[in-house]
């Protein structure tokens, strides 16, 4: 800056930045880009998070209705044809709980009109539905158990899963991206998929045969419990004691 007096009044003659001050600016906020950004990222995944464990808790409010209505049952493995039980009724916890979280249609197909079926963070939007079910067989066999077990039959309520994230595995056979243009007869095989039942399902389980989301939020599952609350587990600790099983089912 230089001054100047003429006619008796001072006068200043202002410079603009240099270079140097200008790269010294440009590298604070990049700076402080670098240090906010990685911030902002894990703040808008726990409020995906969060939306996904709100959405859990009001399927779990459906369940608890649905229960209430039907003698105290809840929907395991679905009932279809080539079933030993099938009784020429198909069900689909989708389809079950539809009318219990807002859905107007009549119509089972219209199932993906239920948004809380979505989970934020769910890497393919496409999907209509983002949870599975425990089919556990409670005893232990290690096979899928079919059709409707008494909310009273599964243990430990408050820490025995009904359902949490299902995963996403590009191109695994035993995942299934269920689509809304889908016709109903592609949407009810599609949705056989949507259930655990051995712990080859489970989060530690390979690509292979994995249903259950490993890393969905980061390295929490989102889960429902019988109970009717919603909450995180450490998806690595999971095992099938967590769906009811005996506690010798804790080192499978």
């Amino acid at each position: 800056m230089s001054c100047r007096r003429k006619n008796g009044f001072t006068r200043h003659a202002y410079g603009g930045f240099t270079l140097i001050e200008l790269l010294v600016v440009i590298a604070i906020i990049a700076l402080l880009l670098a240090i906010l950004m990685p911030a902002l990222s894990r703040a808008k995944e726990q409020a995906r998070k969060t939306r996904c464990l709100a959405n859990l808790k009001q399927i779990g409010l459906a369940m608890h209705a649905y229960a209430g209505d039907y003698n105290y049952l809840l929907p395991r493995a679905e009932l279809r044809p080539g079933i030993a039980i099938y009784t020429n009724i198909d069900m689909r916890w989708p389809v079950l709980f539809m009318p219990y979280l807002g859905g107007m249609s009549d119509k089972f197909e219209n199932y993906h009109e239920v948004d809380i079926y979505d989970c934020p963070s769910y890497p393919l939007k496409e999907q209509t539905v983002d949870y599975c079910t425990n089919a556990f067989d409670l005893k232990g066999s290690g096979t899928e158990f079919f059709g409707f077990t008494k909310m009273d039959d599964f243990p430990r309520h408050a820490t025995t899963i009904f359902m949490a994230d299902y995963e996403y595995i590009l191109n695994a056979s035993q995942i299934k991206i269920i689509l809304k243009e889908d016709s109903a007869d592609t949407m009810k095989t599609k949705m056989q998929s949507l259930d655990v039942w051995n712990a080859s399902h489970l989060p530690s389980a390979p690509d292979s045969s994995r249903r259950m989301a490993r890393n969905r939020h980061k390295k929490w599952l989102n889960c429902l419990f019988i109970d009717g609350h919603s909450d995180d587990m450490d998806a690595m600790e999971v095992t099938p004691y967590d769906f009811g099983l005996p506690a010798a089912s804790r080192s499978q």
